[in-house]
C-alpha cells in the first residue's frame, strides 16, 4: 500500500498519466470535430421555451389562480385571524402526565398568541351591508359615466348628420352666375309693411302737406335784389377784364436788357424798376 501511494505521489510530481484515470482538461480538443456542444445558457433558454409550449387548459390555470390567491390572503391575514383553539384527546398510549403537559404547552401558546396579537378594532370593520352600499353606489358610478359616455356620443353622431344635410355638393366645372337667394328671415328681423309707420318728429316734418310755405317777396325787394344781383356780375366782369389787359401787356413786351421777349419778372433790371 504504501508503495502504491508512494509511486502515485512521484507520478504526479513527474506529470506522469496514471492508469486508470483520465485528467480533465478545461479547454480540451473535442472528441469529434464536426460536433459542437450547445452553450449552458442557450439550453437552459430553449428548456423555458419548452415549457412555455406546453399546454395548460384554462380551468387548471383558473384553480391555480385561485389557490395563489387565497394562499396569499391568508398570508396577509395570518396576523389579524383569530387565534386557532386547540381541541385536546388523549392518545392511546399517552399517558396522563405526558397528556396534561400538552395541554399546558397548548395553552401556554394559545395565551402567547393572543397576548401579541395585533389590536383589532371590530366596531370600525366593514359589514356585510356598508360592503352593500358601497358596491351599489359603485355600480352608480359606473352607469352615470356610462350614460354620459352614450350621451357624448350620440350628441356627436347628431352633430355629424347635420354637418352632412347643410353641405353642398358642388361637381366639377359647376359655375356659380349669382348669390343664392335667401327666402328665410332673421330671428329679430323687421319685417317691410311694418317699416315707416313709427310716429317720428320728422316725418311729420317732411310730410308733403305739413312742409312751411315760403312768404310772398314783395316787388321793391324784388327790383333791390335784382339791382344788386346786377352790380356783383358788372364787377367781376370788368375784375376779369383788367387781368386779361395785364396778360396781355406782359406777352407784348420788349426787355431793353435782352433781345428776347421775356415777362419783366423775370428780368433783374426790369423787375426792379
Amino acid at each position: 500500500m504504501d508503495v502504491g501511494r508512494r509511486r502515485d505521489k512521484e507520478g504526479r510530481k513527474r506529470g506522469w498519466d496514471l492508469p486508470g484515470k483520465e485528467k480533465k482538461k478545461v479547454d480540451s480538443k473535442p472528441k469529434n470535430l464536426d460536433d459542437q456542444e450547445i452553450p449552458f445558457r442557450l439550453r437552459e433558454i430553449m428548456k423555458s421555451r419548452q415549457e412555455m409550449k406546453k399546454h395548460i387548459s384554462k380551468k387548471k390555470r383558473k384553480e391555480a389562480q385561485v389557490t395563489f390567491r387565497q394562499k396569499f390572503e391568508k398570508e396577509a391575514m395570518g396576523s389579524l385571524s383569530d387565534v386557532p383553539v386547540p381541541k385536546f384527546k388523549q392518545g392511546k398510549k399517552e399517558s396522563d402526565k405526558a397528556y396534561v403537559h400538552r395541554m399546558e404547552q397548548e395553552a401556554q401558546h394559545v395565551i402567547f398568541l393572543s397576548e401579541n396579537q395585533v389590536e383589532r378594532k371590530p366596531e370600525k370593520e366593514e359589514t356585510s351591508q356598508q360592503k352593500k352600499e358601497k358596491s351599489q353606489r359603485k355600480k352608480g358610478f359606473q352607469r352615470r359615466r356610462l350614460d354620459k359616455v352614450r350621451q357624448q356620443k350620440e350628441e356627436k353622431a347628431i352633430a355629424n348628420l347635420e354637418k352632412e344635410l347643410f353641405r353642398d355638393s358642388v361637381k366639377f366645372g359647376e359655375v356659380v352666375l349669382q348669390p343664392p337667394e335667401l327666402t328665410a328671415k332673421p330671428r329679430k328681423s323687421i319685417s317691410s309693411d311694418k317699416l315707416g309707420k313709427k310716429s317720428l318728429l320728422l316725418t311729420s316734418l317732411l310730410a308733403p302737406g305739413s312742409a312751411p310755405q315760403p312768404s310772398a317777396v314783395s316787388l321793391a325787394r324784388q327790383r333791390i335784389v335784382a339791382e344788386e344781383r346786377e352790380r356783383v356780375v358788372q364787377a367781376y366782369r370788368e375784375l376779369k377784364k383788367f387781368k386779361q389787359q395785364q396778360l396781355e401787356q406782359r406777352q407784348n413786351f420788349t426787355c431793353i436788357h435782352s433781345p428776347a421777349k421775356i415777362f419783366p419778372d423775370y428780368c433783374r433790371h426790369c423787375s426792379s424798376l
